[in-house]
């Protein structure tokens, strides 16, 4: 069954079923990077997210990531942007690299519960 089936034989569950299938999916694709002894990197409680936090703010280690990414930003100009030690933005991102697979799910995950709120998510462009 390909990946794409498997989503929407999701989206036919409940919602309660829905959330039990993504919480299983997202515990079996934790790897032992979870526990290992991060200094700037946490766990947060939450209903759905797995991924890890910075620790001392409320902020996924993904945002960083992503931000990096989108706006080309060395580890160096990230720390300096997000007030971080270089050493948390270098963690971050052995993290995420590291976790692909769960931050992709969390992704998917976010982008349906806002969907099905009637919030759109594509792009808008500017007139």
């Amino acid at each position: 069954m390909s990946l794409q089936e498997l989503k929407e034989q999701a989206f036919k569950l409940s919602v309660s079923d829905r959330l039990a299938l993504i919480s299983a999916l997202i515990q079996s694709l934790q790897t032992d990077s979870q526990t290992e002894d991060w200094k700037y990197l946490v766990t947060r409680p939450h209903p759905w997210r797995r991924q890890l936090y910075i620790k001392g703010r409320k902020l996924l280690v993904s945002t960083v990531w992503q931000d990096m990414i989108a706006n080309k930003m060395s580890a160096e100009q990230a720390a300096e942007n997000w007030d971080l030690p270089l050493a948390a933005i270098h963690e971050a991102i052995n993290y995420c690299e590291n976790n692909r697979e769960l931050l992709k799910l969390e992704a998917d995950e976010e982008r349906y519960r806002l969907e099905t709120k009637g919030i759109s998510v594509e792009p808008t462009t500017a007139a």
